[in-house]
């Protein structure tokens, strides 16, 4: 396991729930609405005569940097006009950008570049034929695929590179640190995920308004697997023990313990994970590095949440017996030239901007971590800081979900609906993963 050193900070994450104001500001995520009106929005400007268009499709979570990154390369590019399409999405319709980009590919639609911020579809994409081989471009160039680790490594095929990072990424735990005062606890650190159901058990409660407490927040759209990952293990493992404690972890705090929203309740509300935390009502949130950005969007767009919550980030909970911090993450938000568009050079010109120093900057200034790093970004890190602790994204060392194979994403699905049917009661957790195990040996084999 590759550890990344620490950077700085994660930028301005603490301050960012208690309403102060940042310079700037993932994935599936679906609660963020884009910036862009529709489906159909674009760039700031008319392209100019001489230069070639690019259709770049992204979505609805990266509408809080990515149009200042397109606006500033195409201000500065003499050959190139990117014209971005954000792809609105919903917490009833979290695969509206996948779905549109199948689309796209299928019916050969006017689309040059697209990314992903999940490996599996990185392989599903890859072994498809759906991506240009960047390859002689990179080596031209003179870019070093080494600076992004061992596991990006594993995405090359037969040392072919079809696609770059251009974030980084590091779940944690974030929690809410008005909550913790009010109950006189002190705020959390290491721990087991023994101890944090525990602890989410005790912070559960009815307000005397009437209003719910909860003790931590998981989405329903968050399937992996995180203490299976940290334990060694992922869903392409003939052995699912690691999964099953992972299936009984959540069955506990969902349904037994009840110190987390149930599924069906998540389901039947459309509760968006953002808005809960930031309102106050949730004390731990174990999330994704986007969380910073998207707060500062969230906490820009509604005013009345402003106050509300005082947030703080610590290592995510640990499996019982692992001494070293582990967590799922890591180079895994990607960039791609579609196989079959015919403006690859203008493409790669977008891609080198956005992978290298200058895009890094402008992800800096949006709240997030790039996979590009040199001193300055460093030093840019530094004066963003509003951490109290930043180890839990920069001193702890970062996996993949899974290893990025072709059938990653057929297997994955099989998980999440099984896992779904045991949360909500339709299943138990030996059912669920002996019908698992069994749906997906086809696929293993």
């Amino acid at each position: 396991m590759k550890k990344r050193k620490v950077l700085a900070s994660l930028l301005a994450a603490t301050v960012l729930c208690s309403g102060f104001v940042l310079t700037g500001c993932n994935s599936a995520k679906p609660e963020n609405s884009s910036t862009a009106p529709s489906a159909q929005s674009s760039g700031t400007s008319e392209p100019a005569a001489e230069k070639v268009t690019v259709e770049y499709y992204t979505w609805a979570d990266e509408d809080v940097y990515m149009p200042a990154i397109v606006e500033a390369f195409n201000a500065q590019s003499e050959t190139t006009q990117v014209n971005l399409t954000i792809v609105p999405s919903s917490a009833s319709d979290p695969d509206a950008y996948e779905n549109k980009i199948t689309a796209l590919l299928a019916g050969n639609g006017d689309l040059d570049l697209f990314g992903t911020s999940v490996v599996k579809n990185f392989a599903k994409r890859r072994d498809v034929g759906n991506l240009a081989d960047m390859t002689d471009a990179i080596n031209t160039a003179g870019i070093d695929l080494s600076r992004y680790g061992e596991d990006f490594q594993t995405t090359l095929a037969d040392g072919k590179c079809y696609g770059l990072p251009y974030r980084f990424s590091a779940f944690a735990l974030f929690y809410n640190k008005k909550i913790f005062d009010a109950e006189g606890l002190p705020y959390p650190e290491k721990m087991t995920w023994d101890e944090y159901a525990a602890l989410a058990k005790s912070l559960t409660k009815t307000r005397d308004d009437g209003t719910k407490q909860w003790g931590g927040f998981l989405p329903n759209w968050m399937g992996e697997p995180i203490m299976t990952v940290q334990m060694g293990s992922n869903v392409l493992d003939p052995d699912s023990s690691a999964l099953k404690q992972w299936l009984s972890l959540l069955n506990r705090i969902y349904n037994e313990d009840a110190s987390h929203m149930s599924f069906e309740e998540m389901n039947s509300t459309s509760t968006d994970w953002l808005k809960i935390f930031l309102n106050g009502d949730v004390a731990m949130l174990p999330n994704g590095e986007w969380t910073v950005g998207n707060a500062k969007q969230e906490l820009a767009n509604n005013a009345e949440l402003a106050g509300k919550c005082d947030m703080g980030v610590t290592y995510m909970p640990q499996p019982d017996g692992v001494e070293d911090a582990v967590t799922i993450g890591g180079h895994n938000t990607f960039i791609f030239i579609n196989s079959q568009s015919k403006k690859f050079d203008n493409a790669f010109e977008f891609i080198q901007f956005l992978t290298g120093a200058e895009g890094a900057k402008l992800l800096a200034e949006g709240g997030m971590l790039s996979s590009y790093t040199d001193d300055s970004i460093e030093q840019m890190y530094q004066e963003l800081s509003g951490l109290d602790n930043t180890d839990a994204f920069f001193n702890t060392a970062i996996r993949y979900e899974m290893p990025p194979t072709g059938n990653g994403a057929e297997v994955d699905a099989i998980w999440r609906e099984e896992k779904e049917l045991c949360l909500i009661g339709e299943k138990s957790v030996d059912e669920a993963i002996d019908s698992f195990d069994q749906r997906r040996q086809p696929l293993l084999n």
